[in-house]
């Protein structure tokens, strides 16, 4: 193969350099040549058409000027207008309408002014209309006692003029008359000004038939325009003209410049076709052994990695960390995992979809990037997991510093098509050669780190401990224990404790509680088993259970309401609210005397949802109840937003009556707002008498806790009612 390249290279040379070099010399000197011509011949053109251009716009301002000045003595010449101002009072409209009016609407002349023989404002007419008081402006009245106005010769009768002035920021054409008259020779002046505005610019436009013109005080920018500076007749610079000009120069590169084409492509040919068929089997051989290194090449980055971020994926990983960690064995150095798996990311997916899921990705890549050292490898090893490998870490310091970094910077917002989504991430580490000095044990240290991180709230990082690993083990022989016992629900029961009137004598409903007795371990509390049966799925047989043994204790106490706990996993189920109301039917149960305890954690994860199965829950007859009150950042918006019946305040409120302050003003605020939304409110953890006293002047409907009952079987249960 690397003969083959060699020679392959060798030819390619031998024929570029003897060929290809001579043939392209000679198709750019021809290319060259021709291009000249066309181009020099362009060019000559063009600047003919230019010239020509402003010659016509000299010509077009000159008659422009001169038609201003015969548009003038129509009016100066014409005997009425005279004898009109010859008399004592002239007749202001007439003069209106056959002088101001007259020019505007015939001729558009803007500013109309007539004078007396002393230069003075007789008449001011703006675009047809009089001026009140006869306002003219500074500039403009520095304009009427300029020599282009006053210079004439009454004895010599009649003069007039006009030119282009400046009047103040603006251009304008002046055209000056003298109104004959046998009465009063040269008692009267008229003045006429057109701005040179849009409207005039238009009409110049069109007579001489040029594109794009304009009007500016200083030299237009740019050398693609045309340009010509108007001057007054004495020589005053007034302004620059600019307007796009003809290129017939084009017209004739399109004409000719297809034959001159043809040729130099006919010469080309010619030159090519001597060449075609040993450049052709070349570049068939070159552009085989290209796409046979580049597929290599794609495919030896396809194998090692991810797809849509880039990243090395799990192999590569792998292999440079088990590099760090023969690197370090010799060296005396330390190597950091870091485990990373997104919160709630699921959620994103689910709301936005993938494509909106792929975007967060690849932006968490992007992040991860901008973090680590360039020594540090960052990597995704599954669907919202990713891997960073720290090699040659000085302390532990440095590796919990950039695990609060990740934390932070990861927990920012991501815009998504004008939408802020949020994720949050766990991370788990392990250190070398602290924790293990071989790859997987590493690794599954740092997974175990990582599930306590998730475990105890997510958002954080943990490093792993001797005591984590066995509290794993633990847990996952407790998970194959709790499995089975499902089988045949050995050890397994389910226990009530009541809850009390206000007076606390007498029993008004029942909670149903699971409790499991281990064979070896004893009684297993439920703060440890719920949690693993949660993690594991198990949950929801569980609670299905629980509901039948409730239901089946509902019917042997007919005016008794039963309430059961409600796992925030077994809520989401897609068929949670079918199997409740199929389970009490099977039963035989009546839904109106069972109440389902639901807590906010239910309740955050999707809102929608989980109202619209709170809503088809309560059609059915169910009573639910929103256990845990107050301990949430939006207890309080959820009454408003889901349609419960009852709410339990937490035993945290309870226990802190008569010892913590504005504990039971507290109290009293939540039981009011219960009842100011028509709601039962049940205590719970009621464990002294003065508790009880103290919820019952808050107006508690329902008292719970150790003062009245521990949680009891079913049998002692039913002699308390």
């Amino acid at each position: 193969m690397i003969n083959a390249l060699k020679l392959s290279d060798g030819f390619r040379r031998n024929f570029v350099r003897e060929v290809i070099l001579p043939l392209m010399a000679i198709l750019l000197l021809t290319f060259a040549g021709a291009g000249m011509g066309l181009f020099w011949g362009t060019s000559l053109t063009n600047n003919e058409a230019r010239d020509q251009q402003q010659r016509m716009i000299e010509a077009s301002f000159a008659q422009s000027l001169s038609e201003h000045l015969r548009q003038l003595r129509s009016l100066t010449r014409w005997s009425p207008l005279a004898d009109q101002l010859a008399l004592a009072h002239p007749d202001q409209s007439w003069l209106t309408q056959n002088v101001g009016g007259w020019l505007y609407d015939m001729f558009d002349h803007q500013l109309v002014i007539l004078l007396d023989r002393d230069n003075q404002l007789v008449n001011v007419w703006r675009n047809g209309q009089p001026v009140p008081d006869k306002r003219v402006g500074p500039y403009l009245h520095e304009m009427l006692q300029s020599p282009l106005v006053l210079s004439s010769d009454v004895a010599a009768g009649p003069a007039d003029r006009a030119d282009f002035v400046r009047i103040g920021q603006r251009a304008a054409a002046l055209a000056v008359g003298d109104i004959s008259s046998t009465k009063q020779a040269g008692r009267y002046r008229l003045v006429s000004i057109k701005f040179l505005d849009d409207g005039y610019l238009r009409n110049l436009s069109d007579r001489s038939q040029l594109r794009q013109l304009h009007f500016s005080d200083t030299e237009p920018a740019g050398k693609t325009k045309a340009r010509y500076l108007l001057n007054s007749q004495q020589g005053n610079p007034v302004g620059y003209l600019s307007w796009q000009p003809d290129k017939p120069g084009a017209q004739m590169l399109r004409t000719i410049g297809p034959s001159t084409l043809l040729s130099v492509m006919l010469i080309t040919l010619l030159c090519l076709f001597m060449v075609r068929r040993i450049w052709t089997s070349s570049l068939k051989l070159s552009q085989s052994l290209l796409q046979l290194g580049a597929s290599e090449a794609q495919a030896q980055h396809l194998a090692f990695h991810d797809v849509l971020t880039g990243l090395p994926n799990r192999s590569l990983v792998e292999d440079r960390l088990t590099q760090a960690l023969a690197l370090a064995g010799r060296h005396d150095q330390r190597v950091a995992l870091l485990l990373l798996d997104l919160d709630r990311f699921k959620n994103i997916n689910d709301t936005y979809g993938h494509h909106a899921g792929d975007e967060m990705i690849m932006e968490v890549a992007r992040r991860l990037n901008d973090i680590v050292r360039a020594s540090d490898t960052v990597g995704r090893i599954g669907g919202d997991e990713f891997i960073i490998v720290m090699p040659d870490v000085e302390n532990i310091g440095q590796v919990q510093s950039l695990a609060n970094r990740i934390i932070a910077r990861l927990s920012e917002p991501y815009q998504w098509v004008g939408s802020e989504l949020w994720v949050g991430v766990s991370v788990g580490l392990a250190l070398a050669p602290k924790d293990g000095i071989d790859r997987l044990e590493l690794m599954r240290k740092a997974d175990i780190a990582l599930y306590e991180a998730k475990n105890h709230g997510r958002g954080q990082y943990r490093q792993f401990e001797k005591v984590m690993d066995e509290s794993l083990r633990t847990r996952q022989q407790m998970a194959a224990d709790l499995r089975q016992a499902l089988v045949k629900w050995d050890g397994l029961a389910v226990w009530y404790q009541p809850l009390m009137d206000i007076s606390g004598q007498r029993v008004v409903g029942l909670e149903a509680l699971l409790r499991w007795h281990h064979a070896e371990r004893g009684d297993v509390s439920p703060g440890d088993f719920i949690a693993i049966a949660e993690e594991t799925g198990m949950i929801i047989p569980l609670g299905e259970w629980v509901l039948r043994e409730a239901c089946k204790t509902a019917l042997r106490l007919p005016d008794i309401v039963v309430a059961v706990n409600v796992s925030p996993v077994q809520f989401r189920a897609s068929n949670f609210v079918e199997r409740i109301v199929e389970i009490v039917r099977e039963e035989g149960a009546d839904p109106t005397q069972m109440e389902l305890e639901i807590t906010e954690g239910v309740l955050i994860e999707d809102e929608h949802e989980a109202r619209n199965s709170i809503i088809a829950l309560r059609e059915a007859g169910f009573r639910i109840a929103l256990d845990d009150f107050g301990t949430g950042y939006s207890s309080l918006n959820y009454l408003s937003t889901f349609p419960v019946d009852k709410i339990k305040i937490d035993r945290s409120f309870t226990q802190s009556l008569g010892v913590a302050q504005n504990s039971t003003a507290i109290v009293e605020s939540v039981v009011r707002l219960g009842h100011a939304m028509g709601l039962t409110v049940t205590a719970e953890g009621v464990e002294t008498e003065g508790q009880k006293n103290a919820l019952a002047d808050a107006g508690c409907n329902q008292l719970q806790g150790y003062l009245f009952s521990h949680a009891v079987p079913f049998e002692e249960i039913e002699k308390m009612v």
